[in-house]
């Protein structure tokens, strides 16, 4: 049985963090967070001031901190809390107003913030303007069923349960009484992150301007928590970060406490036992080789990233085709590993090499929408474009690896 392991170590000047296949030897996620600053991190929320508001493009200019600036979209459907005068239905400059970071800064763009105030557990995302209360669309519609009954009656603000609270559903004919023991952690989670919301609002409309009033776990504690039930050990062998784990995890994972590890030897450092260096040095390299001696290329352009399939030697005719079918879905499910490991996201276009067959190109991008299933941020295998490559879509949410670590 492959076993999993969620390992964190420091590294530069912050916090690396990956799960391990213990039989491939490799990293399948992996993500860097800096040592805590005082920079901005996706999901705090400030009181900001606005500078400046663009009516033709439905957005204005904050300042969140001093001499820090931020992109705020006015979407209609917001409902703003303003702390230095009473909402009339417009955002002016000059207005004291609650936002939530959103997406970071990236090269000559300022970071985006929303009005949407939303607070995420393990099992459920609270809104304070979003009136829905559902189930993640990433549920099967049967768990989508069972999951509702876990949302109480009467809450304040809006809820979705995510689709981590599938993972409590093992069995597939529960009586109604078990359904709701084993629903009760989302139910709890769902009443306790309402309760925070009510309290962050009471204290925003008290704050100062530019007070950070709500900031979020690190997101080596986030994703360990959110990808919980993908791995059997945790292992670090950091004291400091091993004592910030028992911490975390004794108040949101209790039954996980036992799963961490300690590492202590000073003859193999950890960094040294996982590879970390070369595994690093691979998912920065422009060229990725693939088993059959074929390769990847790929590159980040202004606008879009390009990832080109090469069969690595010449073919002949006869072995062409069944060569080229073998070449391209084993590309293929490297692709979306790469997409995931190095967190690339917008637009990225993919050569892969001419089959020359609709059935095959079809069953390329069935396979290719299959493997973007497992991606835990939104993908989507759009199509196929006039000039016959593929074209993938990944949601943005953090900086790529290669930004995290180079700049």
């Amino acid at each position: 049985m492959t076993e999993m392991r969620y390992v964190l170590t420091e590294y530069q000047t912050g916090v690396l963090s990956f799960l391990w296949d213990t039989k491939t030897n490799k990293m399948e996620t992996v993500n860097f967070t800096q040592s805590a600053n005082d920079d901005a991190k996706i999901g705090d929320i400030f009181v900001a001031k606005v500078s400046n508001v663009a009516k033709q493009i439905n957005a204005a200019f904050i300042d969140y901190a001093p001499n820090k600036k931020g992109y705020l979209p006015i979407l209609t459907d917001a409902i703003p809390v303003i702390t230095n005068r009473k909402y009339d239905g417009r955002i002016l400059a000059g207005d004291e107003i609650l936002v939530q970071l959103e997406k970071e800064a990236v090269r000559t763009k300022e970071p985006v913030f929303t009005m949407n105030l939303s607070l995420a557990g393990k099992y459920c995302v609270v809104s304070y303007a979003n009136t829905y209360k559902g189930v993640s669309k990433k549920c099967s519609k049967q768990e989508r069923e069972r999951l509702r009954a876990a949302i109480p009656q009467n809450i304040a603000y809006g809820v979705v349960v995510r689709t981590n609270a599938s993972s409590l559903l093992d069995a597939s004919n529960m009586e109604t009484s078990e359904m709701q023991d084993v629903l009760q952690p989302v139910t709890d989670e769902i009443l306790e992150y309402n309760h925070k919301m009510s309290l962050l609002l009471q204290e925003g409309i008290h704050r100062t301007c530019y007070s950070r009033i709500w900031q979020s776990v690190p997101s080596y504690l986030t994703n360990m928590r959110d990808t919980s039930d993908s791995y059997q050990q945790i292992v670090t062998d950091s004291k400091e970060i091993y004592e910030e784990l028992k911490d975390f995890v004794t108040h949101y994972m209790p039954k996980q406490l036992s799963d961490i590890t300690l590492y202590q030897d000073a003859d193999y450092p950890l960094q040294k036992l996982y590879r970390v260096e070369t595994q690093l040095e691979e998912l920065l390299a422009k060229k990725v080789w693939l088993k059959s001696g074929a390769y990847l290329v790929i590159e980040k352009t202004e606008a879009m990233y390009v990832i080109d399939v090469n069969s690595g030697k010449n073919i002949t005719k006869k072995d062409n085709a069944a060569y080229i079918v073998q070449i391209n879905m084993e590309a293929a499910e490297e692709i979306m590993r790469q997409i995931r490991l190095r967190n690339l996201s917008g637009m990225i276009l993919v050569d892969f090499i001419n089959m020359e067959d609709p059935q095959k190109d079809f069953a390329l991008l069935q396979q290719l929408r299959t493997l973007a299933k497992k991606d835990r941020v939104l993908t989507t295998v759009v199509d196929v474009t006039a000039l016959g490559l593929v074209e993938i879509t990944r949601k943005k949410t953090t900086k790529s690896l290669y930004e995290q670590l180079m700049k």
